[in-house]
């Protein structure tokens, strides 16, 4: 490794010792990157060239590693060193759904293309609703967590427990999703609502 990455290196790591939270971030890592690649705290040593003891010590966060015990664990682990610092991200960090895979579900005129769904271990999920004319019929939707509505397009009414709230494009409304709540398309125009479930 040349000089500069070196001392970047040097620079990082007093700095994650004088926060905690930093070195959690490294720790963690090194201990997640060691137990996927179904290594024990013995061998992951062995391989380093420190004492297991060291080892546990740096997976706790107990123990801040030199510049070039960072260099050899991520080496030995078949990461790069950045990976330590949680910089890098894997495909199981990432969830992309294309146009063409989105779920739409219609009931007459209204229609919600799910374009994020919820996901396990995601705490949101975004939807586009295109409301109809009405109110749907059934029920009115209630869930856990907060909901934003952003009007992308036209003219619309959001009823949220008693009160009716009057939007146009580039509006934005947030609220309790525990509060029962529905979207109509106000005007004869297309409708078009960003709509994120969050928490």
């Amino acid at each position: 490794m040349d000089n500069a990455l070196s001392r970047i290196l040097a620079v990082a790591t007093r700095a994650l010792a004088r926060h905690s939270g930093g070195m959690t971030v490294v720790a963690n890592r090194i201990r997640a990157l060691r137990r996927r690649r179904g290594l024990t705290v013995e061998a992951l040593a062995a391989a380093v060239g420190i004492h297991k003891g060291h080892l546990s010590r740096i997976e706790r966060g107990e123990k801040v590693p030199s510049v070039a015990t960072l260099e050899a664990l991520a080496l030995a682990l078949g990461a790069r060193t950045a990976e330590l610092f949680g910089e890098t991200a894997t495909e199981a960090d990432i969830l992309v759904v294309r146009r063409t895979e989105r779920a739409v579900m219609r009931d007459g005129a209204y229609a919600v293309q799910a374009v994020l769904p919820g996901a396990a271990g995601r705490s949101a999920a975004l939807y586009v609703v295109e409301p109809g004319e009405d109110f749907l019929r059934h029920d009115r939707p209630a869930h856990d967590g907060q909901e934003i509505a952003y009007i992308l397009e036209g003219e619309v009414e959001l009823a949220i427990a008693d009160r009716v709230i009057a939007l146009g494009p580039g509006d934005c409304a947030t609220y309790d999703g525990g509060l029962p709540h529905r979207l109509r398309r106000r005007g004869p125009g297309p409708a078009s609502v960003l709509v994120v479930i969050a928490g």
